[in-house]
């Protein structure tokens, strides 16, 4: 990496580097350091994780690796301490006191001299530093580790390149460099220390057995074949054991999906809570559906740190069952009042209904609909927790014709037989009354308005007098004077409406919508 960067500078200085290229080097020394800052934090965490797990071992090894790890923090700590004091002595050196423009700017060989003068120890310093820090991690580690300060002959890609391999590490480094160059270089050298350091505590990690998956929670664990047993029938169940570490939070999940994972109040072994609503499409002839899922459990980042075991449980179908209401025929544009439930659900039940050939008004509790059919054949979708349960079929039968009586001002019915007496006769009152069985099953649909009548006094063929009326209310305080014993009253409904569960009012096509009463 330090090669590659000097080539590309002094192939940058050989065609005049403009200010803005240096300000590229600017740019890489800031990305290098929050590599720096957040690969050194990651490593403060493994130092944590190793001293945690030798907590309480007594295994020589063990107890060696958790101190080890606490002298590589140390002496990276150290040397990065160090570096991070070279750099700010280069930046003085550039007559600043922070990197700013007048160091990015700065094409003076000011910062090269005094790394590379024999007659300075700033250089020398400096190397001395990255070997004692190899050799300090490779003694802690067992393991070796590259030089940090390679001379261009060390360096497959300049071993063999005249004009560098026989350079020393300095000079190769930091000749004609100008200072912002000269800082990205440390900073690069810091990143490798850092990945030196991960390394180096990913092998006493090993030593610690930290990471490792180590038990120390057994408890018995039952698994019956089902929950509820018959008198007289066998149980019947698998019984086992289960094992949690303590200190490891385990990520759990279905089907790749997280799931919360908290201890068991009586185990206290860290558990996760599977939850879903079950649904299925295929039944066998015995209402059940096999369905499965994928439960993951992991307890660290390696690949045998993993388990996965696939979960199989049956569905079972719902029985839909209408228990109020006039189901299953249903009244054309009408609220039928009907209460769908599936007791096998009990109180998860809280449906939602999506119909077909319907409008479903919801009630005041669960399954509790008024259904406003709109077609000859109405289908609704139970659904609960957005999983089909499955599909109610209604029949739907035109609202029954009412029947249209005549009633004299006092409230008694007109016998069409007898007729009425014409002497005392002042008004009729000509109503629609709704089928007594649509009544009680839907009272608040009927309801009928006659909105216009003729009404004629007639007389053998001829007629007397004619009104047209536009309520239920007829006056015939005007015709008293002119009844004759065998004179008829004829009634001949024109319009007629019913209002409906939404307060609307519809046509209602008449039919027998004539009534003669006899004059006495």
């Amino acid at each position: 990496m330090i090669g590659m960067m000097y080539l590309v500078l002094t192939a940058l200085l050989a065609l005049q580097v403009s200010n803005a290229v240096l300000e590229k080097f600017a740019i890489i020394n800031v990305t290098l350091g929050e590599l720096v800052t957040t690969t050194e934090g990651k490593n403060v965490q493994q130092v944590t994780a190793i001293q945690d797990a030798g907590k309480g071992k007594t295994n020589p090894k063990v107890i060696t690796a958790v101190e080890n790890a606490q002298k590589v923090r140390e002496a990276t700590k150290k040397a990065n301490e160090q570096l991070e004091a070279l750099k700010k002595k280069m930046v003085e050196t550039s007559g600043a006191t922070e990197i700013d423009e007048k160091v990015i700017n700065d094409h003076s060989s000011k910062i090269a001299t005094m790394m590379i003068d024999p007659r300075s120890n700033v250089g020398k310093d400096f190397e001395k530093v990255l070997v004692d820090y190899v050799n300090q991690i490779s003694t802690l580690t067992g393991e070796k580790f590259e030089p940090l300060a390679k001379a261009p002959k060390d360096i497959e890609f300049f071993a063999n390149d005249p004009d560098h391999n026989k350079k020393d590490f300095l000079t190769f480094m930091f000749e004609n460099t100008p200072a912002i160059a000269a800082l990205a270089s440390v900073t690069e050298i810091q990143s490798q220390m850092m990945e030196y350091e991960s390394k180096a505590l990913d092998k006493l990690a090993k030593d610690a057995e930290a990471g490792t998956l180590k038990f120390d929670k057994i408890v018995p664990m039952v698994r019956p074949e089902a929950s509820i047993v018959a008198a007289g029938s066998k149980y019947k169940a698998d019984m086992f054991i289960t094992a949690s570490a303590e200190g490891i939070t385990p990520e759990m999940f279905r089907n790749g999906q997280k799931l919360q994972v908290v201890p068991d109040p009586v185990t206290k072994i860290m558990t996760g809570k599977v939850e879903f609503p079950a649904s299925a499409t295929n039944y066998d002839a015995n209402g059940l559906s096999k369905q499965s899922f994928v439960a993951e459990i992991r307890v660290g980042d390696g690949p045998d740190d993993v388990f996965k075991t696939n979960v199989e449980y049956f569905v079972a179908k719902p029985v839909i069952r209408v228990v109020t209401g006039n189901a299953p025929t249903l009244y054309m544009n009408c609220g039928n009042n009907v209460t769908i439930e599936v007791p096998a659900l009990g109180t998860n039940y809280n449906p939602t209904f999506s119909p077909k050939g319907a409008e479903v008004i919801k009630g005041d509790g669960p399954g509790k609909v008024f259904i406003i059919p709109t077609e000859r054949k109405v289908a609704i979708t139970v659904l609960n927790a957005g999983a089909t349960i499955g599909v109610q079929p209604f029949d739907v039968k035109p609202v029954p014709k009412p029947r249209y009586v005549a009633r004299e001002n006092s409230g008694k019915e007109v016998d069409l037989k007898l007729g009425a007496k014409g002497a005392s006769l002042t008004g009729l009152r000509i109503t629609a009354d709704p089928d007594e069985n649509f009544k009680q099953e839907v009272p608040k649909d009927a309801v009928y308005r006659i909105k216009s009548m003729e009404v004629i006094l007639a007389r053998g063929t001829q007629q007397v007098s004619r009104i047209n009326a536009t309520s239920e209310l007829i006056d015939l305080a005007a015709w008293r004077s002119q009844f004759r014993p065998g004179d008829r009253i004829v009634v001949d409904i024109k319009s007629v409406t019913r209002r409906t569960y939404k307060g609307n009012e519809e046509k209602v096509d008449v039919v027998s919508g004539v009534l003669n009463i006899p004059i006495q």
